[in-house]
């Protein structure tokens, strides 16, 4: 005789800042079912910000691109999910092809964004308030709360990692990377930065992942900071990169995931925001966090991730935006003056 369902999974399996924008929504589930499990089904690359979370059971993947692409990976991930047994699933990517794989899981309480393109396989549709950010928008699921930060687990190893890497303080990160290049502030505006902090005195660390790697080696090269501009992007996993994060006077950072990452880190934030806007719900919101852009121009936002060109071949959003302001940001967090 089947056990009767319980346990609370939450799915997402899109990008990794939106991906820690749900983390808010595991504690939510622990409290709202005081000794049930939650699980967290979620991609490849985003799996380790969840490792080591002391509320989660187990964190399972979806390796939709991958293992499991097409119609069988799909039907052979519906039957794991099937035989787990879970009484809800609370999903906060809006993707038909993760609605339809938890409908093939049949799970009991199905629970979607109202506008998600699978909105039809849900048993419960959850409104998406555009005026709300990411995080309060997922909290929802669980009857609504305030924003608060998302959090990363760094093991003790992570941390022991971070302490060797990261440079002398104070030091500022940098964080030039992201999927869309129009996302990305001008790498000869990250230089101009970097060039400035190392003059003043203080370090810099480029941080990101693998594929940063030759765009933040790049940046320290025309910084011509010498010791005091270190390339670490590729370096450190996710966790690892959330605790170098976290002994750094701040983090400027585009649009990206490693803003959220410093968001978690809890360390001043400065996000830069090039073709994408902060009114889409991601930006940071700490009491030490702010903003930087360029206002008034007619053509920004241009889309809701971003493009490999500007649409209208000038990029503004990102040419005009000064590494001044952003040195004026930055200022602000360090314990020495730069010039």
């Amino acid at each position: 005789m089947q056990s009767a369902a319980r346990g609370t999974l939450i799915a997402d399996t899109s990008f990794l800042g939106d991906v820690l924008c749900a983390e808010p929504l595991v504690r939510a589930a622990g409290r709202a079912f005081p000794g049930e499990p939650v699980d967290f089904l979620t991609a490849p690359g985003a799996a380790p910000l969840l490792q080591g979370h002391p509320v989660l059971r187990q964190v399972l993947v979806f390796d939709k691109r991958g293992a499991d692409r097409g119609l069988a990976g799909l039907w052979r991930t519906a039957r794991r999910l099937r035989a787990a047994g879970y009484a809800r699933v609370w999903c906060t990517h809006r993707s038909w092809r993760t609605a339809l794989l938890l409908a093939l899981a049949r799970i009991p309480e199905r629970a979607g964004f109202a506008n998600a393109s699978g909105a039809w396989a849900y048993t419960r549709r959850v409104p998406y308030r555009k005026d709300a950010h990411e995080i309060e928008r997922n909290l929802d699921f669980a009857g609504g709360g305030a924003w608060e930060p998302p959090r990363v687990h760094p093991s003790d190893a992570d941390r022991a990692q971070a302490a060797e890497l990261a440079p002398p303080a104070p030091f500022v990160a940098l964080a030039p990377g992201s999927l869309w290049a129009t996302k990305r502030w001008p790498e000869e505006k990250f230089a101009e930065l970097a060039r400035a902090l190392a003059a003043g005195g203080a370090h810099v660390a480029l941080l990101g992942g693998p594929d940063d790697r030759a765009l933040c080696e790049r940046i320290a090269a025309a910084a011509g900071g010498g010791a005091r501009v270190v390339n670490l992007a590729g370096r450190t996993g996710l966790r690892a990169s959330c605790a170098l994060i976290a002994r750094a006077a701040c983090l400027v950072t585009n649009d990206s995931a490693p803003m959220h990452l410093g968001v978690a880190a809890g360390v001043p934030v400065i996000g830069i925001y090039c073709s994408t806007v902060p009114a889409f719900g991601f930006a940071p919101r700490g009491p030490r966090d702010s903003v930087v852009e360029v206002a008034g121009l007619d053509c920004r936002p241009c889309g809701i991730h971003g493009f490999q060109a500007c649409p209208l071949g000038h990029f503004r959003c990102g040419r005009d935006l000064a590494a001044e302001r952003v040195l004026q940001e930055v200022r602000r967090h360090l314990t020495i003056s730069i010039p």
